[in-house]
């Protein structure tokens, strides 16, 4: 082997040594953007994600104000139907009594009075007839 062709297999060999260096820069330059791309990407996901996150917690601690406040409301609406209740239990117990008093005044008996007896009953009571 001559020296000149030491020389090229020299050059021959940087040269193949520069260019898997050049080209393992390339790839890790390629490598380095696209994951930087990704770490980007994956950045603005995760913004946008606690952004609706947000979102959904006030709309979570809406949707509590507006339970207990139809919580609060339905107490109310059950407090007025017990004293509804208990005001038709009076009612209905009132005209129970009073239908009680119309059946018993139509089974009193009557008899028919003229002028002249009812005049004598309220002189005998202390009430005479003028």
């Amino acid at each position: 082997m001559t020296l000149q062709i030491k020389i090229y297999i020299g050059l021959v060999v940087a040269a193949m040594l520069a260019t898997a260096i050049l080209g393992g820069a390339m790839w890790s330059n390629y490598t380095i953007r696209r994951l930087e791309t990704t770490v980007e990407e994956t950045k603005q996901i995760g913004d946008q994600k606690e952004r609706l996150a947000a979102a959904k917690e006030i709309e979570a601690v809406e949707y509590k104000q507006k339970i207990e406040y139809l919580e609060k409301q339905l107490s109310e609406i059950r407090i007025t139907k017990r004293r509804q209740d208990e005001k038709l239990e009076e009612l209905s117990t009132n005209s129970r009594s009073s239908r009680g008093r119309v059946e018993r005044a139509k089974r009193a008996r009557t008899i028919p009075a003229n002028t002249v007896e009812l005049c004598e009953q309220l002189a005998e009571l202390g009430h005479a007839c003028e």
